[in-house]
């Protein structure tokens, strides 16, 4: 009896170990089923993932498409652009012809206490020329000008009639000074007080006003020159001016 159950025992084995085996193929069936669903599944396009299969090439496309049109206009607009900067440099390559200014005569000095002064010189002169203006001399011999001896005097040289110098007092009573764009005549034309004379030397000209009489007529002098009529015509002092040949006429 104790050998028959032994025997029955080890013939039980085999028995046990095919279960365990049909278990064993069983799991690994599934196994192997669920892992080639998952295989499978993992070959299929998905539309929401850019960049994978052909929905990568497909955008790949468009972006380059859109590109070329993005240079495409940007190379047209630069033509354009080209194009619309050149026609006004060709514009601003045109010349204009500017008629040049005409030639005027310019004083270097005019009496401007004395408004008269101003508004004769304004008839004779241009007071406020263009620069580009060419400057040119009056013409003295057109028969209105009148040629003599000038002599110069001032403050220091001046005397009142009565053998006292260095006063500042003259025949109209406005007062000589250092600066003063009058001339003297001889005293036997004291009419002219008053009288705006223009007077040229060198090609300068001077508009100055009749304010003083002298007795120079008997040294043969036409006129007595002020500082400031001295010093305009090119002489710092009455000394160095001394006595000039000049053209002159009252106007």
């Amino acid at each position: 009896m104790a050998l028959a159950n032994v025997h029955k025992r080890k013939r039980a084995l085999p028995w046990k170990a095919g279960v365990v085996l049909l278990i064993v193929l069983v799991t690994c069936f599934v196994l192997s089923f669920v892992l080639v669903n998952r295989a499978q599944g993992s070959g299929e396009t998905d539309p929401s993932t850019i960049g994978v299969g052909s929905t990568q090439a497909s955008i790949s496309d468009s972006a380059v498409s859109a590109k070329d049109r993005i240079v495409t206009s940007s190379s047209s607009s630069t033509v354009s652009n080209v194009s619309e900067t050149v026609a006004p440099t060709t514009t601003a390559q045109r010349s204009i012809t500017v008629k040049d200014p005409d030639p005027v005569i310019v004083p270097v000095a005019v009496d401007e206490s004395n408004p008269t002064a101003v508004e004769k010189a304004k008839t004779v002169c241009t007071l406020d020329p263009l620069p580009t203006a060419p400057r040119v001399a009056p013409d003295v011999n057109d028969g209105t000008w009148q040629t003599g001896v000038a002599s110069a005097y001032d403050v220091e040289t001046n005397d009142d009639g009565l053998g006292n110098f260095g006063v500042n007092v003259t025949a109209s009573g406005i007062k000589l000074h250092d600066n003063s764009i009058t001339v003297a005549v001889p005293a036997s034309k004291a009419y002219l007080l008053g009288r705006i004379v223009e007077i040229c030397y060198d090609g300068k000209v001077v508009i100055a006003t009749v304010t003083d009489t002298g007795g120079f007529e008997g040294y043969g002098r036409a006129l007595d020159l002020a500082p400031g009529v001295f010093k305009a015509l090119g002489a710092p002092t009455s000394h160095d001016w001394g006595t000039r040949t000049v053209s002159y006429r009252y106007l």
